[in-house]
């Protein structure tokens, strides 16, 4: 999970910097959005996951996170989105 979060946090660092540098990459934009969200449902899953029933207590936020990775999948356009982004500009 350590991994996927810290690959994750690269991509969004790199979309971050073309921004910065005022090259607007849109496919790396799509990238980290899509890794980010897909990665913090993935992770947030397994916690729960390893946690059993105790993973759903409202008192370990694990339940509120799991709303939450969830909704970033959808707004800001979803991930099937930004999936036809990515590919509209590798067939480029």
């Amino acid at each position: 999970m350590a991994v996927s979060i810290e690959l994750a946090r690269s991509l969004t660092y790199q979309a971050a910097e073309s921004v910065d540098n005022n090259q607007n990459d849109i496919k790396l934009a799509a990238m980290a959005k899509l890794e980010a969200t897909d990665v913090a449902m993935k992770v947030v899953t397994e916690s729960i996951a390893l946690l059993g029933a105790k993973g759903l207590q409202p008192n370990l936020l694990l339940e509120k996170i799991f709303r939450d990775a969830k909704a970033g999948q959808i707004y800001e356009g979803t991930n099937q989105i930004q999936r036809m982004v990515i590919a509209r500009h590798i067939l480029k």
